[in-house]
């Protein structure tokens, strides 16, 4: 098979996991639309908590009220696609592993990463990233005298290498499972310090900074994407991202490869 054939092979399982997917979703449309208030009302306390501390300051850690709601948009749209396909099908790797059923998809024809990181999408999840859409709009709407094509354009860059960056931390924390049976506290602490992605990491000590930084790689997730929106970021950061998600893909892949051969399931 070409490289072309490949691509478009798996873009055709992407469409079909994404019907499926919705008509799963479709079975259950009371709890589909309670899932999509709730989003719609963390969506409103967001603006409200955005609109509190800006009526008593006129810039948070040098950024003001229509940066932050950039950066906001940003964490809401990570928020979103982690949501949408990374955390479901990396807890259901989990529990496959620990229930010794990855069988079933390790012996399927088709690369097993892609598979087993793909198969499942929350498609009411799509609501955070779309309201995480309207942030990011409404903020470069009120700056567009200060956004460029070139800062949209590496914007979009960032946010990619941001969504690799996070694929890869749950990729080894799946893998994880082939050694430890419950790894359900990793992902809480997770959730915790990704919460500090809805503000600039600049508000943080300069420790903190660092660490938020290149021991976890928050800044790449949420505010150095915004910060390229904002004009707030240096040229070389856009590098540095760039290569930190190669890398933490290339690692990630290959613990997960390595996780794969300590594997023993059912048919072991």
């Amino acid at each position: 098979m070409t490289k072309e054939n490949t691509v478009l092979h798996h873009l055709k399982l992407l469409w079909l996991f994404l019907r499926i997917s919705v008509q799963n979703d479709a079975a259950y449309r009371v709890d589909f639309l309670a899932n999509v208030f709730v989003t719609l009302a963390h969506f409103g306390a967001e603006l409200v908590g955005l609109w509190t501390i800006f009526s008593n300051t006129r810039s948070l850690g040098g950024w003001n009220a229509m940066e932050v709601l950039a950066l906001l948009g940003v964490f809401r749209a990570m928020s979103g696609i982690i949501g949408l396909f990374i955390s479901p099908n990396m807890r259901l790797i989990m529990e496959e592993i620990r229930e010794g059923t990855l069988d079933f998809a390790i012996l399927k024809p088709i690369n097993t990463q892609f598979f087993t990181s793909f198969r499942r999408i929350v498609v009411w999840r799509l609501a955070d990233v779309v309201l995480g859409g309207v942030f990011i709009t409404v903020a470069c709407t009120q700056l567009s005298a200060a956004v460029s094509a070139a800062q949209l354009i590496l914007f979009l860059v960032m946010l990619v290498a941001g969504v690799v960056i996070i694929y890869a931390f749950w990729l080894v924390l799946a893998t994880c499972a082939f050694w430890f049976t419950r790894i359900n506290n990793i992902e809480m602490v997770f959730w915790n310090v990704f919460e500090a992605g809805r503000y600039p990491v600049d508000i943080y000590r300069p420790v903190i900074q660092r660490v938020l930084t290149y021991l976890i790689p928050l800044a790449f997730i949420t505010t150095y994407p915004a910060a390229t929106l904002v004009g707030k970021i240096e040229p070389g950061n856009v590098a540095v991202a760039l290569a930190a998600a190669t890398g933490a893909l290339v690692l990630a892949s290959a613990f997960w490869k390595y996780g794969l051969r300590s594997y023993s399931g059912a048919s072991a």
